[in-house]
């Protein structure tokens, strides 16, 4: 997953370079002992703090992970406060891209939050033989909330769910995500923070 979506809705931010350029300096940690950390490289990362590069989603949590950050810290332009509740504003989150689906990360900005929020746009009209399925840990809540997608998953057949319908599942278990019809599906996704890692995610990250 790439940079933000380019669009009227949305203005084109690194804010997790600008967050981790902040948080490095104020942790006074060079960029080779992050990368040491973290297992990203050292020019990545200097091409992330200078807006040469934008870390797909979960190059995100690695970096979080290996700082023994929250993901908070880094999707937010501003520190967590504890308590405090998280509105995210129409169009306003941080924006991915990935080869099938575009997602923007909803009400990141609670401190260790053990919950991921997402709106997504399912843009594959087809399954991509050449790209693995996605896989992760913990469990997934899915809300269709335009169009029609098909759930696909290693273990049972093709699912249709409809604008309203719902389902929960083991995320462990490959799935693929499929917008049927002439519009792209548009879906609310809960899963687990905790240890995320997708593999269809483990693309390079994009130079800019």
């Amino acid at each position: 997953m790439k940079a933000p979506v380019k669009s009227q809705n949305y203005e084109v931010v690194n804010l997790v370079g600008l967050r981790f350029r902040e948080i490095r300096k104020e942790s006074g940690w060079t960029l080779s002992e992050v990368s040491k950390r973290t297992g990203i490289s050292k020019g990545t990362l200097s091409k992330l703090e200078n807006g040469k590069t934008y870390l797909n989603f979960s190059s995100v949590n690695k970096l979080a992970n290996g700082l023994q950050l929250p993901v908070s810290d880094l999707t937010n332009p501003h520190v967590s406060v504890p308590g405090k509740r998280a509105v995210t504003r129409a169009m306003s989150g941080t924006v991915f891209e990935s080869v099938d689906m575009d997602y923007e990360v909803l009400c990141s900005d609670i401190d260790n939050a053990q919950q991921g929020f997402i709106r997504a746009v399912v843009k594959a009209k087809a399954i991509d033989v050449d790209l693995p399925w996605h896989r992760h840990k913990g469990q997934e809540f899915v809300h269709v909330l335009r169009g029609v997608l098909e759930l696909h998953s290693e273990q049972q057949p093709p699912l249709t769910l409809k604008v309203g319908d719902s389902i929960f599942f083991d995320a462990s278990v490959g799935h693929r995500y499929i917008s049927k019809g002439q519009i792209n599906a548009e879906i609310l996704i809960t899963m687990s923070l905790n240890g995320y890692e997708n593999v269809v995610d483990n693309l390079p990250e994009m130079s800019l």
